[in-house]
């Protein structure tokens, strides 16, 4: 099989593993032997670089990738941030008026030396949820430019809080869901937008790439690329969105979705859409 014309990429939490869990061992096989048969394998996550390198150790990511959400593009073979989209000076400002809107709401902040837990006194789930932490500043004392701002609110006023901080008018940024925390990040920025731009820079076609994800912050990106798929976690309403919907996350499936690639290679040789991959089963 040859793969040499295929731009897979990967979301990363729920998709290609768990924190905690690691990354099934099917997955690390069928990555390995796409990229033998010549594949093209990048990653597309909303986590910043630093909380990547540990979790993919192994992984032979030979594709430059999409991070922080589609801001950034990352090149893991030279260790190189290429491009990055950062939010606008007033995102500090943004982030400290979401946290006064309830004295659990938890703010870390990213820049590009790493995450930073902007509230430590309200400890909690920053610890587990950034293992990788830099030393504690305060939200006033923060210093950008800001990649992205994390919010982990309370469990019984999430939605909620997110609704509101959509409200709050703020200009140049916009929020969305990302596991159990919401994100703040540039206006106009997602997955999808990121893979659209950076098919566009290195002339890549975007029938040639294939996505597996699971989440409310991979929409964009399951609209986007020339083949999505989705693992058996996620929700209903963004399953519809995909043209295949693969087993469990830790079961391995990505290692189900390049087992499909590898079972059709008519699909894969004429370019992918929507219909031919519900026809190749």
């Amino acid at each position: 099989m040859d793969f040499s014309s295929i731009y897979l990429f990967s979301d990363i939490d729920g998709t290609l593993g768990v924190a905690g869990q690691g990354i099934p061992a099917r997955n690390y096989e069928a990555i390995r032997r796409f990229v033998r048969q010549g594949g093209h394998f990048g990653l597309c996550t909303g986590r910043w670089v630093t909380d990547i390198l540990h979790f993919v150790k192994g992984l032979p990511i030979n594709s430059l990738s999409l991070i922080n959400n589609g801001a950034a593009v990352y090149d893991f073979a030279r260790r190189r941030c290429l491009r990055s989209i950062t939010l606008p000076e007033e995102a500090l400002r943004y982030a400290g008026e979401i946290a006064a809107l309830d004295d659990r709401v938890q703010v870390i902040g990213v820049v590009e030396s790493g995450y930073y837990d902007l509230t430590p006194e309200r400890s909690g789930r920053a610890r587990e949820v950034i293992r990788q932490r830099m030393p504690a500043e305060s939200l006033r004392d923060f210093k950008g430019p800001y990649l992205k701002f994390l919010f982990l609110p309370p469990a019984d006023r999430g939605q909620e809080i997110l609704d509101r901080a959509g409200r709050m008018g703020h200009q140049g940024v916009y929020y969305t869901w990302s596991g159990s925390t919401f994100e703040m990040i540039p206006s106009g920025v997602s997955k999808g937008t990121g893979l659209l731009s950076l098919c566009a820079n290195e002339g890549i076609p975007v029938s040639r790439t294939v996505f597996i994800g699971d989440n409310y912050n991979d929409k964009e990106m399951f609209m986007s690329a020339g083949l999505s798929a989705c693992v058996a976690e996620t929700p209903r309403e963004l399953a519809k969105l995909c043209a295949l919907q693969v087993g469990p996350c830790m079961d391995g499936a990505v290692a189900d979705l390049i087992e499909w690639l590898e079972a059709n290679p008519e699909v894969c040789r004429t370019g992918f859409s929507r219909e031919a991959a519900i026809a190749g089963g």
